[in-house]
């Protein structure tokens, strides 16, 4: 039981990070990072090259590189935790000389699926609890500074302010009179907290280098104030080359510091004690922008936490006048258990076009 258990939380999906002293198995895994809309189609790369809104999403010191204002708004769902999530973005690199800000907010619902463990007054009365409806909900945004130090460097920051929520509801016959004595989690209703994060402030320090010709360089600490597996510290480090106009390649791995723990003691009913694990993302992607308009995106992503390989495709409009961009990309999961991730998004742009897309 214990393995199929294990597998089903896997592979449900990397939020199922609550309290490991609710869970059945041994491992809580990190929420999934949100990236953007050119991202996710290029296997979750461009940190060196993250113009505007995906700046705002994968390194604030991206806002400043190009000379750009920017609306941003996009809708993804994710398969098969039905998870829906919306993003909504301003970045303004043209109306101050010194500096470049932007603003974003993110929405996120779904419904993901595992099993778990409440205490009944002992370990000899634990319950297991499978099947009921469990829901993620959250509630983020974040401002951010950018500003360019020549040509060829560029550094920024963001601030955070968000709120999530895990939680389940027990039907009639799922708690034992006494339960929610015994487990503090449980309310009056029987809704039992699962590992909400509530009211949290959190912050963003990035930069990116251009050392020569069409070579960027990018780094930036993420949720250096971490909340648990919402919002882990994250180290994430990107290169990316701007060979042409229209052609552009990009490579990154992230580094999870605190989102995952693993169980070091099941000696009893429930995990007695957790250690942190460190994990690592490596995806790659490239971007052609056919005519100058369509642009063409391909991607490959590993998570050596769930030992999973997404492949990834991205294809969009982008008109220079009105200045708008249509976009569609889609990550599937090949390998350790089925994941699809569907994005569309929309973009006004004034000023010229995003480097990387036809741009200067």
């Amino acid at each position: 039981m214990m393995k199929r258990m294990d597998a089903q939380l896997r592979y449900a999906g990397r939020f199922v990070g609550c309290a490991a002293s609710l869970l059945l198995v041994s491992i809580a895994h990190a929420a999934e990072p949100q990236v953007g809309l050119r991202s996710l189609a290029m296997g979750d790369s461009l940190r060196a090259m993250a113009t505007q809104s995906e700046g705002l999403l994968l390194n604030p010191s991206g806002i400043a590189i190009t000379k750009q204002f920017q609306a941003s708004g996009f809708y993804s769902l994710r398969l098969p935790s039905f998870g829906h999530f919306l993003h909504a973005s301003l970045a303004d690199s043209v109306t101050n000389r010194y500096f470049a800000l932007g603003l974003y907010y993110n929405y996120v619902y779904e419904k993901p699926r595992f099993a778990y463990r409440l205490r009944g007054g002992g370990d000899a009365f634990t319950q297991t609890i499978y099947g009921t409806e469990i829901v993620r909900t959250g509630h983020e945004t974040g401002s951010a500074i950018a500003f360019s130090i020549g040509e060829r460097v560029a550094l920024g920051a963001t601030v955070k302010y968000a709120s999530y929520s895990l939680r389940s509801q027990l039907g009639q016959d799922m708690a034992p009179p006494g339960l929610s004595a015994a487990d503090g989690r449980i309310d009056a209703e029987k809704g039992v907290d699962l590992g909400s994060t509530g009211h949290i402030v959190t912050f963003d320090i990035g930069a990116t280098v251009r050392p020569v010709g069409g070579l960027h360089i990018g780094v930036v600490g993420q949720n250096l104030w971490p909340h648990g597996y919402e919002l882990p510290t994250l180290l994430g480090l990107g290169i990316g080359y701007q060979f042409t106009d229209r052609l552009m390649l990009a490579l990154d791995t992230v580094i999870n510091f605190t989102g995952n723990q693993a169980c070091s003691d099941m000696s009893g009913a429930t995990c007695g004690e957790t250690v942190r694990r460190t994990t690592v993302r490596v995806g790659a992607g490239g971007e052609y922008a056919i005519a100058g308009k369509v642009p063409l995106r391909l991607g490959y992503l590993y998570d050596n936490d769930l030992r999973r390989h997404h492949v990834s495709f991205g294809l969009g409009f982008i008109s220079q006048d009105p200045g708008f961009a249509l976009d569609v990309s889609v990550r599937q999961a090949v390998t350790a258990g089925k994941e699809t991730v569907l994005l569309i998004g929309f973009r006004i742009l004034r000023d010229g076009i995003p480097t990387g897309e036809g741009g200067p």
